[in-house]
């Protein structure tokens, strides 16, 4: 069964009338299903944290809904193999997550993070809205899609954690010029990538004398930014909760 990723929009709508007691069931249902990306605790990773009262304000009935259709437009998938006693016991654990104790993280100052955003240069790999570039994954709603702990990792050690959407090829052409960038497509006879300025080139592998997929991220370790800066840096990225655009892109145009 495919990683449950799980409710990347929750609004407080209800109190559920009936909650369901945790279980050593549902404990082992999230962590084979959701712990790849909410974590083990519920903390949040590449998903959110799932331990908050946003959970608890959920009727039994609407978290069920979320399960087995999903939640469209999100990598929310949709799951359909629980049945009934399943779910109760999923949801037993779920609401046990959002009674516990939350371990706070520093604030920071979400204006001054914005400037140290663009100081950065992450606008020269990232988007927000329509602003930024597509060589990088689209920010626009990173807040409410990845947790406060994943985003200063990914910050401090973007190679932990590579998403095969992003995936860098470093390219030594016969003629001996060097190509790198992003992994979009590969057949049998060429090699799709996009290049840091937001283009696509499509290369004959005939053309390539070395074509090496690289193990680490071509995003670059922010390892020297101050703490504070970080921590600002952090709480502009965790304001950031708008709709993708997934800009478009023309990639006949782009190819060369």
């Amino acid at each position: 069964m495919k990683p449950l990723l799980f409710l990347l929009f929750l609004t407080a709508t209800s109190m559920p009338a009936q909650p369901v007691a945790a279980s050593a069931e549902g404990k082992a249902l999230f962590r084979s299903n959701c712990a790849f990306c909410h974590g083990l605790t519920g903390l949040g990773g590449r998903g959110p944290s799932l331990a908050s009262a946003h959970v608890g304000a959920l009727p039994d009935s609407e978290i069920q809904s979320i399960i087995k259709n999903g939640i469209p437009g999100t990598t929310m998938p949709s799951f359909e193999g629980f049945d009934a006693a399943e779910l109760g016991q999923l949801i037993g654990f779920l609401r046990a997550l959002g009674s516990g104790p939350v371990t706070a993280h520093p604030g920071g100052d979400a204006a001054h993070g914005a400037a140290v955003y663009q100081a950065s240069g992450c606008a020269g790999c990232h988007r927000i809205g329509n602003s930024g570039s597509i060589y990088g994954p689209e920010l626009t709603r990173i807040g409410s899609a990845r947790s406060w702990a994943y985003l200063k990792e990914s910050l401090a050690a973007p190679s932990a954690d590579i998403s095969p959407d992003y995936e860098g090829v470093a390219v030594t052409l016969k003629s001996g010029k060097k190509v790198t960038g992003l992994r979009l497509n590969e057949d049998t006879f060429t090699l799709q990538l996009r290049l840091p300025d937001g283009s696509f080139l499509m290369l004959p592998k005939s053309d390539a004398a070395e074509v090496r997929h690289l193990d680490k991220s071509i995003m670059p370790a922010y390892t020297t930014l101050p703490e504070r800066s970080l921590n600002d840096l952090l709480a502009y990225l965790g304001t950031l909760r708008g709709t993708a655009t997934g800009a478009a892109v023309d990639k006949a145009a782009g190819v060369h």
